[in-house]
């Protein structure tokens, strides 16, 4: 039995003696505010009880039927007891206002009564305080719940006890009216528990919890935005998705790396969470032109490559003209409706672009380098690469190669000096090209894009 549960179990014993004590002098007495008082321990007895199988059963780890754990047999718990609790408030209201408006009822109070009753609050203070910071060790919603309601039995028993005293002073009409104000303490303290326990059986997010998680990812390096998230708790677990989007350009074990630094962080800000976080890519706004029209094409399943990515620019407007390979079965004019969205969310990719134009390709006879061809292609870029050393005015930023029937075709990104003109941009290209086709003959094309530095 572990620490909760021994809580759990002395608040029963606690609930038992109270309830015995309360009925027997009662009964004594035939005094409504103690009687109803009686009651009252009676439902805490049923609440400490439903507590303590809630307690135990919340800890029993998942299982295929319950995925999520058992945890939310606390808050069941929590709603049963303030059932028991609007229960016993209509039983005490119906009673008293019967004494006040048709029948007298003759009481008889004695210190018995009035020391029974201050054992009461003694015993409920202690209790209180001992659920109360269990229940925040633990997060335990369920005890919580009964650390809350014992703490309201202080305020009800020291309503009765102004009206044993009133009533032993001759003003019989106090017992009932004490009577009236523990059903009333009950019921705010039944409307609190309930509006918490309902809240979190229909999956409420805790207040400001969202913003919390929100601002935490946000502050992790790497994450560039925060898309949806989810909460939900259950029992003493609180349950996170969330969505974050990290650089398109960051290998997978960086995205790793990321998403579990933030799964532990978020277990710092929420205690006792457990967090799925779930990673989208992103491409930077500061992206070059031509990496964000290749993030554009992977978002359709269609488009199996984009190569041969041509920006033109005549009065200040851009052209943008690129090939797409498709499957060869693939209808031409599913290819066309593809190209043509594709087209269109380059054009809005930048307000200089004025038109966009593609050309189609089955994939079927593009063979692009595979495990199979790594060596050659290794051997081809650092060759390529060796080759640009040789022109210190210009910068390769990226090497491309795609096979094409045993030729090779490929594709340089390179930045050329600021002060470059057209003419020597077009002129060293050329001597690129011609150095680069020397050396390889298997090479059939070379295409350069040529770019300023940034």
């Amino acid at each position: 039995m572990n620490k909760k549960e021994k809580i759990a179990l002395s608040s029963v014993a606690a609930a038992v003696l109270l309830t015995s004590m309360k009925l027997i002098v009662g009964i004594m007495t035939n005094s409504l505010g103690i009687l109803s008082e009686a009651l009252h321990s009676g439902i805490d007895l049923i609440a400490a009880g439903t507590t303590f199988f809630a307690v135990k059963k919340a800890d029993e780890p998942p299982d295929q039927d319950h995925m999520y754990g058992h945890g939310k047999v606390e808050n069941l718990s929590s709603l049963i007891e303030t059932m028991l609790l609007f229960v016993t408030c209509a039983w005490i209201v119906y009673e008293a206002l019967s004494r006040l408006l048709f029948k007298g009822v003759h009481v008889e109070l004695n210190l018995w009564a009035l020391a029974v009753m201050l054992i009461s609050i003694v015993i409920d203070f202690s209790r209180s305080r001992i659920l109360m910071r269990t229940a925040k060790e633990f997060k335990s919603q369920a005890l919580e719940a009964d650390a809350i309601h014992f703490s309201t039995d202080l305020i009800s028993s020291a309503v009765v006890i102004a009206g044993i005293i009133s009533t032993m002073l001759g003003f019989w009409i106090f017992d009932p009216l004490a009577a009236l104000g523990v059903a009333a303490v009950t019921c705010v303290i039944a409307y609190r528990i309930g509006k918490k326990s309902i809240n979190t059986l229909l999956d409420r997010a805790p207040t400001g919890i969202e913003e919390t998680i929100r601002a935490t990812a946000l502050n992790m390096e790497g994450i560039r935005k925060v898309g949806q998230i989810r909460v939900r708790e259950s029992g003493p677990h609180t349950f996170i998705e969330i969505t974050v989007s990290l650089d398109k350009v960051m290998s997978l074990a960086q995205a790793h790396r990321v998403t579990e630094q933030l799964t532990l962080k978020l277990h710092e800000v929420v205690p006792g969470s457990d967090a799925v976080v779930r990673a989208e890519p992103c491409l930077l706004a500061t992206a070059p032109l031509i990496e964000k029209i290749r993030s554009e094409a992977t978002m359709f399943p269609e488009i199996k490559n984009i190569h041969n990515i041509l920006i033109s620019e005549i009065d200040k407007r851009r052209h943008v003209d690129f090939h797409l390979e498709f499957d060869g079965e693939l209808p031409l004019s599913k290819a066309h409706e593809v190209a043509t969205s594709l087209e269109s969310k380059i054009k809005a990719l930048d307000p200089s672009i004025s038109g966009a134009s593609s050309h189609f390709e089955p994939v079927d006879n593009i063979t692009h380098v595979d495990m199979d061809d790594h060596m050659a292609e290794n051997r081809l870029i650092n060759s390529i690469t060796a080759i640009m050393k040789g022109y210190p005015e210009m910068k390769c930023r990226r090497v491309e190669v795609v096979k094409l029937d045993g030729t090779y075709r490929v594709n340089l990104c390179c930045v050329f000096a600021k002060d470059a003109t057209v003419s020597d941009s077009h002129i060293n290209a050329s001597k690129i090209e011609s150095a680069i086709k020397l050396k390889h003959p298997e090479v059939e094309s070379v295409s350069i894009h040529q770019e300023p530095p940034e």
